[in-house]
């Protein structure tokens, strides 16, 4: 027989219990769910840091293969810019990369194909760095004879536009 003195007690004490279960569960999910978003981030950054790799190794590639020195012409057309006239840009994050930048491939024949997926193909820019001549002699300024040094910027970009990675590297060419 079924007292009529209840009180309700255990009905109380499940529905806190449930209300404590459920409270487990959704911080759970968005634990998760955070988790998630950050191991696409972290999937997105290392793409655009591979990409901008790559474009390095295609830009050094492309300076490897140049049989003479590079005469920097003012807006780019040459390959290389002229001391000065992109490392501000590229470092204040003004420089476009679209209009200016040489695009991965382009000087050295590499296929693109492996850079389908990004929101843009990498891209890299090569600007004059430096001289330092091989003697004293006056004729070696004349005669350029000496090491020159280059400044390679590097971008690559994951799937989506927010995700970019700039990487800089310093070639040096002598001519002797």
């Amino acid at each position: 027989m079924i007292s009529r003195n209840q009180q309700g007690a255990v009905l109380v004490s499940v529905m806190i219990y449930m209300l404590v279960l459920s409270m487990i569960g959704i911080s759970s999910m968005r634990g998760t769910a955070m988790e998630e978003r950050m191991a696409s981030n972290q999937w997105e950054q290392s793409r655009a840091f591979q990409a901008a790799e790559s474009a390095l190794i295609d830009a050094g590639q492309w300076f490897l293969f140049q049989p003479n020195l590079i005469e920097a012409s003012s807006d780019g057309t040459s390959g290389v810019w002229p001391t000065g006239a992109t490392s501000n840009a590229v470092a204040n994050g003004t420089f476009d990369w679209s209009a200016n930048g040489l695009v991965y491939g382009t000087g050295s024949g590499n296929s693109t194909s492996l850079f389908g997926d990004l929101y843009s193909p990498p891209r890299y820019v090569v600007e004059e760095a430096g001289f330092e001549p091989s003697d004293n002699d006056p004729d070696t300024l004349a005669k350029r004879t000496g090491v020159f040094y280059y400044s390679v910027s590097a971008l690559g970009s994951g799937r989506s536009e927010g995700s970019r990675s700039v990487l800089q590297t310093t070639l040096e060419k002598h001519n002797n």
